[in-house]
């Protein structure tokens, strides 16, 4: 068996449910390890090991209260939490308290998680890098600006951990830390008591070791079933290289073509997608979204302490940003087209395989990374899983990312689970 805090979050849930663990050892599994790879990590915003088994104690003493009973959870820093200080990942918020916690918080403890602390989050979940290493090599960034959920997930800190993507901020660190992260349907996880960059744009999303994890999660959550369901018969999958294509190194290429390859002789049907022209401009169109909204999101922070903004975050949305009305509304415009035309692009075929980002983690800290491959999908609303299981030149993580129509989220993950089986070594 393997040690406690390597367990997914499914495995915990149910040793747990058959009473052959405690939910105070598993969080005691977890604060071990923490403790111990915390410093060069430095996955954590804030973490309180008293409280932790305070509430782990308190599960195991009650009857099961829901799908997450004593796993123990992250919650991305700018997720509000009653008990614990939510700083947003900036310097003008050290140590705030909120009222209340978050919608997602709230609704993960009434089924019975535990919540472990608050996970590192770049400024505002914006530009500006925190100070979480990539696991798997600390010279290397984990990506952002997840970045916290996804190394304390990779590093066995923690089996589930929650996020937020605005542009690829949940697929490309999961992909760079080498575990499973998912992008649902724009809206569909409620939002509420988050902090927010781009409305239009911003997405509750999740960071796990097994797609089964996921289920869990969305049970407690939205209600929906907690397992995922398997397939009548293999999926119909597009092999879709995306106008984009030419910027992914060569291990994002081959953990494209690996995965189709893979799927092909597992008995999926493969066919070739291309996107209309018009997709090409949704990279860009993301972009004129999230920095309008942003700045007006922002704007008690510009108003009242811009001398504790980073210079970073100021230099890419000033206070006279050069996007006009017409600008912005013809990008939301635009986005609508494309999510409407997916239907078409996607005709005969369950999901997308497309790369899950650039390449692997790139070294040092100066970013988290490009998103070039998640901001069109983010732009749209559509639900992304990213799988883990290729490598780079350098030995790092490179996932492949699937995609679905919007709301189409349970087909998703059905076909997220078809591939991590197909692409585990029998």
């Amino acid at each position: 068996m393997s040690s406690l805090n390597e367990l997914t979050a499914v495995e915990v849930a149910q040793a747990i449910a058959k009473g052959e663990v405690t939910s105070e050892a598993l969080v005691g599994a977890c604060l071990d390890r923490i403790k111990d790879r915390e410093p060069d990590v430095r996955a954590w915003a804030h973490i309180d090991p008293d409280a932790a088994l305070t509430e782990a104690r308190a599960r195991d003493r009650v009857a099961p209260m829901g799908p997450l009973h004593g796993v123990p959870i992250g919650f991305k820093d700018i997720i509000e939490t009653h008990d614990m200080p939510t700083a947003y990942g900036s310097d003008i918020y050290p140590g705030h308290r909120p009222v209340a916690d978050a919608a997602c918080v709230a609704m993960a403890r009434a089924a019975g998680a535990v919540v472990l602390g608050k996970t590192v989050t770049t400024e505002f979940a914006f530009v500006n890098p925190g100070k979480t290493r990539n696991p798997h090599d600390l010279a290397h960034t984990p990506g952002g600006s997840s970045s916290g959920s996804a190394a304390g997930v990779a590093d066995c800190m923690v089996p589930l951990a929650l996020g937020t993507q605005t542009g690829g901020s949940v697929i490309r660190p999961a992909s760079f830390c080498g575990v499973v992260g998912y992008k649902p349907t724009h809206g569909q996880l409620n939002y509420v008591g988050t902090k927010v960059l781009a409305a239009s744009l911003d997405t509750l999303g999740a960071m796990s070791r097994s797609v089964a994890d996921l289920a869990l999660l969305r049970a407690a959550l939205l209600g929906a079933p907690a397992t995922v369901a398997g397939l009548e018969s293999p999926p119909r999958l597009g092999l879709c290289r995306t106008p984009w294509w030419d910027r992914a190194d060569p291990a994002s290429h081959a953990a494209v073509q690996n995965a189709a390859e893979t799927a092909t002789k597992t008995g999926a049907v493969v066919r070739e997608v291309t996107l209309p022209s018009a997709f090409a401009a949704l990279e860009s169109a993301n972009q004129t979204i999230m920095f309008y909204e942003g700045r007006r999101s922002l704007a008690y922070e510009f108003d009242h302490h811009a001398d504790k903004l980073s210079a970073r975050l100021k230099t890419s949305i000033p206070p006279d940003l050069d996007i006009s009305f017409d600008d912005y509304r013809a990008a939301i415009l635009h986005a609508r087209q494309c999510r409407d035309d997916l239907d078409g692009v996607m005709e005969g075929v369950d999901a997308l395989i497309v790369p899950s980002a650039v390449g692997e983690a790139p070294l040092g800290f100066e970013s988290t990374g490009d998103a070039t491959f998640n901001r069109p999908w983010t732009t749209i609303g559509a639900p992304c899983v990213t799988l883990p299981g290729n490598r780079g030149a350098n030995g790092l993580p490179v996932g492949v990312q699937v995609v679905a129509r919007p709301y189409d989220d349970e087909g998703l993950l059905s076909v997220a689970t078809w591939l991590e089986t197909a692409f585990t070594p029998a």
